[in-house]
């Protein structure tokens, strides 16, 4: 019985597609993939292994997902029903693909995410770029780069620590909180219905309207409590309707809150009118859509992933 079972499983190993094993008498079994995947169903876990390129197009994966360190996966169309994990160095680029299970990346590349459905993320390090997507969870995203445009998240969203943090023509039901960023964020023509906080920014901090990271020609909508707290940056608000109150405490230079800003709450801390002469030298200084630069990432991994999984083949899922 256990020749039998040595030679069954290098020929698993043989193959390339399944490995693994556990201790209990059903083996744990789970499928790599390197190459070109299509449209059938993977009933187990599927693993991109270290340094390689998978690509799926209409694929199930029954289970979990798992992007080891320096590989990529690149899925288009695909329905993932459990968690992903995205490890050291590896990239995630998901279109129109479904992902019921949870996100998580650590010190990864980055993950591009678009015209897909996701629950709760949960990135450490690397870029987080988001379009025209709906999370149905929390998003977190610490250390990194966090880009978000045209989407619907239905719970919360937090960026911690970030380089920046920066919100288009999205609407975040939950709470949504800015901390720590090097390089302040951009809230613009978006809506917020929990509390929303910015506190410890550095930099610049665009809430709404014509301001220091460009131009922002939709109004933006916050829902409950705005605090813009403790922060070294130059912060404006403008183009805004905060249903709650402002809370504008230690900010040096102090919060700028511009003509167009309607607040039905009481105001707490130290604000300054907008000046004409220093919101257009404000316009004048700033730089493009940072989006634009972050893009370039994910395309260009993208573009080198799918090249390297067409040179391994067809996968064998």
């Amino acid at each position: 019985m256990k020749i039998r079972t040595f030679i069954a499983t290098a020929s698993l190993v043989a193959s390339g597609s399944l490995v693994a094993f556990s201790g209990s008498a059903q083996a744990a079994l789970y499928t790599t993939c390197v190459g070109d995947g299509g449209a059938v169903t993977v009933s187990n876990d599927l693993v991109v292994p270290a340094g390689k390129s998978c690509t799926l197009t209409g694929t199930k994966v029954k289970g979990t997902v798992t992007v080891e360190a320096g590989a990529d996966l690149v899925a288009a169309g695909a329905t993932f029903n459990g968690a992903v994990t995205v490890g050291e160095n590896a990239y995630l680029d998901l279109t129109d693909t479904t992902v019921k299970g949870a996100l998580t990346t650590n010190s990864a590349f980055g993950a591009h995410l678009e015209k897909s459905n996701l629950k709760a993320v949960d990135a450490t390090e690397g870029f987080v770029y988001v379009v025209d997507s709906a999370l149905g969870g929390s998003v977190r995203t610490e250390a990194g780069e966090l880009y978000v445009s045209g989407s619907t998240l239905s719970s919360s969203l937090t960026g911690d620590g970030n380089q920046y943090s920066d919100v288009y023509d999205t609407t975040v039901k939950g709470a949504l909180t800015v901390n720590g960023n090097t390089l302040g964020g951009v809230f613009c023509a978006s809506e917020v219905y929990g509390a929303a906080t910015y506190t410890g920014n550095a930099d610049n901090l665009q809430l709404g309207g014509e301001g220091l990271l460009g131009s922002c020609a939709g109004a933006s909508y916050f829902g409950g409590n705005l605090a813009v707290t403790d922060n070294t940056a130059n912060a404006v608000l403008d183009n805004a309707i905060v249903r709650g109150g402002l809370t504008a405490t230690g900010n040096d230079p102090v919060l700028v809150v511009g003509e167009l800003t309607r607040i039905r709450g009481a105001v707490t801390g130290e604000t300054a009118a907008a000046g004409v002469s220093a919101s257009r030298s404000a316009k004048e200084a700033a730089p493009p859509d940072r989006g634009a630069d972050l893009a370039e990432k994910p395309a260009t991994r993208a573009d080198a992933a799918r090249a390297d999984a067409h040179e391994a083949g067809k996968s064998r899922l």
